[in-house]
């Protein structure tokens, strides 16, 4: 595993730390029995205090057994001294618990802070996304440590990074400065899209994540994204070419057929024979209903070209509602406040539902959209009092090439909705009304 040889590795001068551990506590020993023979009993015992330390620091799962062993000896130094008085004896058996406790607490305590430096040494190690640690500099912020994902990012090694300024790897130097104004002012900051200039001059794409730390440091946390985004602009190429190639063909498909229906219009007009008539009435149905697929694909043509985005529900609603002949009808939105992450094209949704009422429900007065929360995202209702839906045709109106006007229009209500995962489904009972159901799942809506 990369970076393993860290656990591996002592720090420096901890060969030495025995040695060092010995000599404190000779000194110390030493000083108390001078002490004692001096008479003094009080303030020297203290010093026993260094060694517990250093050894409950060092080797916290030593340290109770070295503070035991010296608070062993410092009774086994003083009680001769105490002369047999009950006071002197106790008040040296308490200064050697106490030795004890404190090498305990500080072995625990030590313990603790490893296990903890250990998990986040590991987390840094070996996560996937490339992280760095930023300690500011009077000449500018400056790596002061990288893990493995981290140095494979930049096309470097560790030991070339740290010390580097972050500023010489940010493609835009204002980058950098927006990173460090969001996290200083709001101690974190996630998802920044920004590009990254790696050390042989090849550009990479990365979402920045971090935060700063008390001591004025900043952990960043990169993942790559070059190639989602490449991905994504290639898909965005080919979609911007396909939408001219489907444009240049629909309006050849549409002058084509201009043309047939006027040499129809000529051959109504020149033939009086009924079966010629009935036979071009035929013909021009035909080539009507291909023009209105034709319109229709038009309406369409930007469908998943554009990302999806939040988007008011009241609006999109009345938006899609004054755009059409309603007669009579009234339209209600009671969705207020509610966003619904969707294709842009989310208007084209209500304007289907809201004309396919008008046109096709007969008795409608008026259409109703209202919502509901569920425990498995937003339910909305878009419902008529019109002669609704036979059982036989709740799932058939959406499939392809049903219905009027081409038969395309709730088929691609499905579609349109299905690129960010709604769903829809028709729930009225017939009779009654029709009653849509679209189903927006629990990351796909909010109340604002």
């Amino acid at each position: 595993m990369p970076n393993t040889h860290r656990r591996a590795a002592l720090p420096a001068g901890a060969s030495m730390r025995p040695l060092l551990l010995a000599a404190s506590a000779a000194i110390v020993f030493a000083v108390n029995a001078a002490g004692l023979f001096a008479g003094i009993t009080i303030v020297l015992p203290h010093l026993i205090y260094l060694p517990i330390v250093l050894a409950a620091y060092w080797f916290p799962r030593r340290g109770i057994v070295f503070s035991l062993a010296l608070g062993l000896g410092y009774l086994a130094m003083a009680l001769p001294f105490a002369g047999g008085e009950p006071g002197v004896i106790v008040s040296a058996l308490s200064r050697a618990a106490v030795f004890v406790a404190v090498g305990a607490v500080v072995s625990f305590l030590t313990l603790r802070l490893r296990e903890q430096e250990e998990r986040y040494r590991g987390i840094f190690n070996n996560s996937e996304a490339a992280t760095f640690l930023i300690a500011p500099d009077e000449t500018g912020p400056r790596i002061e440590e990288a893990n493995y994902m981290g140095t494979a990012l930049l096309g470097s090694r560790e030991r070339d990074l740290v010390g580097e300024p972050v500023t010489r790897f940010f493609e835009d130097p204002g980058a950098w400065e927006e990173v460090r104004a969001r996290v200083f002012r709001d101690d974190a900051i996630y998802g920044y899209e920004t590009s990254l200039r790696r050390t042989d001059g090849a550009a990479v794409r990365v979402l920045v994540s971090g935060g700063r730390l008390p001591d004025g440091r900043v952990i960043l946390t990169l993942v790559d994204i070059t190639a989602r985004k490449n991905a994504e602009d290639a898909l965005r190429e080919a979609n911007t070419r396909l939408n001219m190639l489907g444009r240049l063909t629909r309006n050849d498909l549409m002058a084509a057929v201009s043309g047939l229906l006027g040499r129809i219009g000529g051959g109504m007009q020149q033939f009086r024979d009924p079966v010629v008539r009935r036979y071009l009435d035929d013909l021009c149905e035909d080539a009507r209903l291909v023009q209105r697929r034709a319109e229709i694909t038009r309406d369409y043509q930007d469908l998943g070209l554009r990302p999806p985005a939040w988007q008011p529900l009241q609006e999109v609603v009345r938006g899609a509602a004054s755009q059409l002949p309603l007669h009579e009808v009234s339209v209600r939105a009671w969705v207020e406040r509610v966003e619904v992450f969707a294709d842009p094209m989310l208007e084209k949704v209500f304007s289907n539902l809201i004309e396919n009422a008008v046109r096709h429900g007969k008795t409608v007065s008026q259409v109703v959209v209202t919502y509901q929360l569920r425990d498995d995202g937003l339910a909305v209702y878009v419902e008529d009092d019109g002669v609704g839906i036979p059982e036989a045709g709740k799932e058939e109106i959406f499939a392809y090439g049903i219905g009027g006007g081409g038969g395309l229009g709730l088929f691609l209500v499905r579609e349109i909705l299905s690129i960010t995962g709604m769903t829809i489904r028709e729930t009225g009972m017939p009779g009654e009304g029709a009653r849509f159901v679209i189903h927006v799942p629990p990351d796909g809506y909010r109340i604002v």
